[in-house]
């Protein structure tokens, strides 16, 4: 069974307006809800490490260790409190000093650990990028889970075909890149050092959200699978719905839908294995 993925959260997230605006409920209850599902650790981004060096640290175990081991990074904008020690805890207009912090912050993440997904509380509400953040998040735990085990070649390339129509919905040119990469493996004698590259590609993809246009290609795709099967009625009824989407009148889970039932009808073993068809892990948000 697999394990719940790690989230950093920094610190000052931990209270009680998780760094939020007071009256922004509902993104205080996706966040309660994001935490509540996977397995929350207090990211110290400013107190141990103190201005102008950015870096984080989390710990667990009792241990300080660097953010390797996480799946995602929640941040927030008042992630920095100078007058915590005194007492002062009313939230007030954020410092050049403070804001240019968390840039170096975010900077620093990405050019030392570029692979974890990162997100600003805030960012939280904007379906897009929070339903992104959550793809990244899963998509990187069952990775990582991979290399606690016993990483072979095999587990490696079944999990990247699994992954391909989601590489497709989110960059095209990434998608044509990686499997190139991907089916030279086999020079590799250091699986652990082609782990790491594979990783960094893999997530500079998927931070990528995908796109409208980039979604009805894929399914286009998926649909080529089916096409010789389905009657006439089924092809122009799936080509009407994914013309919706396209349009803006239907959300993506309507064409997903529909697809999800033409393949119970049509199975097809290749398709059935796509992560594309479950986006968003039922037992993590």
């Amino acid at each position: 069974m697999m394990s719940e993925p790690k989230i950093g959260i920094s610190e000052k997230l931990t209270e009680s307006q998780v760094g939020l605006q007071q009256d922004d409920r509902s993104a205080q209850a996706l966040l309660t809800q994001l935490v509540a599902q996977a397995q929350c650790i207090v990211v110290d981004s400013a107190s141990v490490i103190p201005f102008p060096v950015p870096r984080f640290i989390y710990t667990t175990e009792d241990q300080r260790q660097h953010p390797d081991g996480l799946n995602g990074l929640i941040i927030g904008r008042h992630s920095i409190s100078d007058d915590s020690e005194a007492g002062i805890t009313e939230k007030k207009e954020i410092s050049p000093e403070t804001r240019k912090y968390q840039v170096l912050l975010s900077a620093t993440m990405a050019e030392q650990y570029p692979w974890v997904p990162l997100i600003e509380s805030e960012q939280l509400s904007t379906p897009v990028l929070r339903e992104n953040f959550i793809i990244c998040v899963s998509a990187l735990h069952e990775l990582n889970q991979l290399r606690t085990q016993k990483l072979t070649r095999h587990t490696l390339i079944d999990f990247h075909s699994r992954y391909k129509l989601v590489l497709l919905a989110h960059n095209q040119p990434g998608y044509r890149e990686i499997g190139p990469f991907v089916a030279q493996i086999h020079q590799w004698e250091d699986l652990d050092k082609f782990f790491i590259a594979y990783r960094k590609k893999l997530m500079a993809i998927l931070q990528q959200p995908a796109t409208c246009e980039n979604h009805v290609n894929v399914m286009m795709h998926i649909q080529g699978y089916f096409n010789r099967q389905q009657s006439a009625e089924q092809r122009s009824e799936l080509c009407q719905v994914i013309h919706d989407y396209r349009l803006g009148n239907r959300p993506l889970s309507a064409p997903l839908t529909l697809l999800k039932r033409y393949l119970s009808e049509y199975p097809n073993n290749y398709l059935l294995t796509q992560k594309y068809f479950k986006l968003y892990p039922n037992d993590f948000i």
